[in-house]
């Protein structure tokens, strides 16, 4: 099984909103099943699924990676490493310790799925 949310990450602020972030990052957390899929395997879909080579041009948008534990950071700065060998120069995504997540507005959960109608019928029948 494999669980998403977005919301805001990395900053200070108590109850980040869209409208009012702080030092936050939007973010996407997951839950996950190592039985069904590894860390290290979602590592690499993270990696795949931005350029790591560039940097950010906000807080707000920041591409990042943040763990919860030693091992995490350890997974993630291997494969780091592993993708600055493959891109041939620096990683630009940050690396950050996770230190709380708070839940965006219900309007920006699934936002992708929402502009399917028949999705939506899917997801609402599931729900």
């Amino acid at each position: 099984m494999v669980r998403t949310r977005v919301g805001y990450a990395g900053g200070k602020k108590r109850n980040p909103t869209y409208h009012d972030l702080g030092d936050h990052t939007e973010t996407l957390q997951i839950d996950f099943d190592p039985d069904v899929i590894s860390y290290d395997e979602l590592l690499e879909i993270f990696w795949s699924s931005h350029n790591p080579g560039r940097g950010s041009w906000s807080r707000q948008y920041m591409a990042a990676v943040f763990f919860h534990s030693e091992e995490q950071k350890k997974a993630i700065e291997a494969s780091r490493a592993r993708v600055a060998e493959n891109i041939g120069g620096e990683v630009k995504t940050r690396v950050l310790p996770f230190t709380g997540f708070t839940l965006a507005e219900g309007y920006h959960q699934k936002h992708t799925l929402r502009r399917s109608q028949q999705f939506m019928l899917e997801f609402q029948s599931m729900y």
